[in-house]
């Protein structure tokens, strides 16, 4: 165990030592194989070493933000917390801010305002993606309030860059309006108006077979659609990983999942 530990520290400290690019480089020869957990988490810690000398970096912490909300991904059920949360803060950061925090407390003017001068798409999916993912983890009244500003997170990032990470902005924001769609006139929003930033998405990116997993189980279930759910998520497991090795795997694992138990779906 003792062994273990020094070399431990004993990588981490050349890692100090190395250019903050030459750890980067590093850290991109192993991205295609991050749909493993030790490598994913090999890559972070390329990551954090590179931030720990250039605390500033935009590119360095947008990448840390994508990599800790991959890694919730990998996480089991109850575990996943740490990785959106810090998926958010980094997100933050390289959008000017100190980290969620600080975009919790902000009214939701100055967030208007503060979304207005953002510039940056890729941050602002991720800090979308985290922040909605605690959701669930936040009491109902303060999950209430942030709703709209992940809302307006997404839009501003399908403003700057829909096309990222193969139409991610819309999807997600599909899906949100298709939750939101549960509660009524509560927040103004019909199912069918989900429907177009799915099928958004998918022309974007037919390759990114994240968008048809979230279009099956987002829409076609609360839709009662239970052929387009069908669809959609055979045509996920024919189709091959592509240049999506992450993503694409768990879109297959999650369609496997869905299909095995589309009779809870569809009773």
């Amino acid at each position: 165990m003792m062994r273990r530990v020094f070399l431990l520290l004993l990588v981490f400290g050349l890692w100090a030592l190395a250019d903050p690019a030459a750890l980067m480089q590093e850290a991109e020869t192993l991205y295609p194989e991050r749909y493993q957990l030790p490598m994913l988490e090999r890559i972070i810690g390329l990551y954090e070493a590179a931030l720990a000398q250039d605390p500033e970096s935009h590119e360095i912490l947008v990448r840390l933000a994508q990599f800790w909300y991959e890694w919730g991904v990998l996480k089991p059920k109850g575990e996943e917390e740490e990785g959106w949360r810090k998926a958010a803060d980094y997100a933050f950061r390289a959008l000017g801010l100190s980290g969620l925090d600080e975009a919790l407390k902000l009214s939701n003017e100055d967030f208007q305002k503060f979304l207005a001068g953002c510039s940056d798409g890729k941050a602002l999916l991720w800090a979308g993606h985290g922040w909605g993912q605690l959701l669930g983890k936040m009491n109902p009244f303060s999950a209430f309030f942030a709703i709209p500003k992940i809302r307006a997170i997404y839009e501003r990032a399908m403003e700057l860059d829909p096309t990222y990470m193969g139409g991610s902005a819309p999807q997600a924001y599909g899906a949100l309006l298709a939750n939101l769609s549960d509660y009524g006139v509560l927040f103004g929003v019909k199912l069918s108006e989900a429907k177009r930033y799915f099928e958004w998405a998918i022309e974007i990116d037919p390759t990114y077979l994240e968008n048809y997993v979230a279009y099956a189980k987002e829409y076609a279930v609360r839709a009662k659609d239970r052929a387009l759910f069908e669809s959609l998520l055979k045509q996920v497991l024919e189709a091959p990983i592509g240049n999506w090795p992450f993503w694409n795997r768990h879109a297959k694992e999650k369609a496997t999942e869905y299909l095995a138990n589309i009779n809870k779906y569809f009773p």
